[in-house]
């Protein structure tokens, strides 16, 4: 076998980005807090009552005169005073207050733009329909994961406005300078307002060979998966998929289906399951003894992914994934609260921003966001109706 220093380096890269997922575990039991209610009441009712009754008589002089003088005076007096003081020793979390003036955490953390291909035939070969922004806090030991819709109408340099998902593909169909990662990193630069450092496109094809190499990952589901994809006799049409709740298994095709169709759970939906499998991969390698399997690992990187990464830069980000907890990596997504859909003049049905400051506001939110390791588990009594016809 012929390797080349691409490829080499390559490979140094995913195993240390598996040496990141897997530093990202938890590192035990964190302590509860202790809440200790102490009430101290001091209760004073003392009424005092005083009455003055004084008639005071004068005899009669020799003009004839008498007086009587009669005084009563009462006096009550009562005081009730009760002073509860209650003292709570622990931790607590408050909710983070939005200052749509202050700067982004986002502004200065290292931030990876994800993208996972969908290579199809024709003139429109690739079309990045997974899109996350990674960003990586090294003083906080915090990762942010924001999953972006690939609806999202953005206005693309030398195009015009159309799906972010393009934006790659148009890179290097418009010759732009630096080709389809630069492209595709100053659209999401000029559409979140926030600096992009590095580019990584994985296609859709080595993210099964990937879970295949791993044997497989395992996700929770609080409920039942019921979703559509292409039929394998006509790609025209679409049939039946579901998944069970619980801990589920998921081959290299089982788990391709999982990050990717979404005709029935939406693109919002789907963001949520390409997260998740981020944390199911990252629980597996961090199982396995790598170095055994790189020949398996070796088959399921060749040429499945491309990136700007210096070799430098993977081993910082190695040593970062060290010292990470679960619950310092979080999941968000520009979902129904921040974008919603409208209709443009050609007739495509895509997404757009509802304001900037809704945008802004999910962006500062993202370090705050529920942690990739608690996607899936929600209350499973409010599962969904089963969908009709399945």
């Amino acid at each position: 076998m012929h390797i080349t220093q691409t490829s080499v380096r390559r490979t140094i890269l995913f195993l240390l980005l598996l040496a990141l997922l897997a530093g990202c575990g938890p590192r035990g039991r964190q302590p509860q807090p202790t809440i200790t209610p102490i009430v101290v009441a001091a209760a004073t009712d003392e009424p005092t009552a005083t009455a003055t009754h004084e008639p005071t008589a004068v005899p009669a002089t020799a003009t004839a005169s008498a007086t009587a003088t009669h005084t009563p005076t009462a006096t009550a007096t009562a005081t009730v005073t009760l002073t509860p003081t209650v003292e709570v020793t622990g931790t607590a979390t408050a909710t983070p207050t939005f200052d749509p003036s202050a700067p982004l955490r986002l502004e200065q953390t290292q931030n990876f733009l994800v993208l996972g291909a969908d290579v199809r035939p024709g003139p429109w070969m690739m079309h990045t329909d997974s899109i996350m922004l990674v960003a990586i806090d090294k003083a906080a030991g915090q990762v942010g994961v924001l999953s972006i819709p690939r609806d999202l109408w953005v206005e693309i340099p030398n195009w015009g406005a159309d799906r972010l998902n393009s934006a790659y593909f148009l890179g290097s169909y418009t010759d732009y300078p630096g080709g389809s990662p630069a492209l595709a990193k100053r659209v999401v630069e000029e559409t979140l307002g926030v600096p992009v450092h590095h580019v990584v496109l994985i296609k859709m094809d080595g993210l099964a060979q990937l879970v295949d190499a791993l044997d497989g990952v395992t996700v929770h589901l609080d409920c039942p998966l019921y979703e559509q994809t292409p039929d394998p006799k006509d790609p025209n049409r679409l049939i039946n998929w579901t998944l069970p709740a619980g801990d589920v298994q998921l081959d290299g095709a089982t788990a391709r289906k999982f990050a990717t169709y979404r005709y029935i759970t939406t693109d919002f939906g789907r963001a949520q399951r390409q997260q998740q499998l981020i944390w199911a991969i990252r629980d597996r390698a961090s199982s396995l003894s790598i170095l055994p399997r790189i020949p398996e690992l070796w088959t399921a990187l060749s040429g499945t992914f491309e990136t700007d990464l210096s070799l430098l830069d993977v081993v910082g980000l190695a040593r970062l994934g060290l010292g990470l907890k679960a619950e310092d990596v979080h999941g968000a997504a520009l979902d129904r609260d921040v974008v919603e859909p409208f209709v443009t003049k050609g007739g495509a049905s895509v997404l757009r921003f509802k304001d900037q400051m809704a945008l802004r506001k999910r962006l500062s939110e993202l370090f705050d966001a529920r942690p990739l390791s608690a996607l899936g588990r929600s209350d499973p009594t409010a599962c969904p109706p089963k969908p009709p016809g399945f």
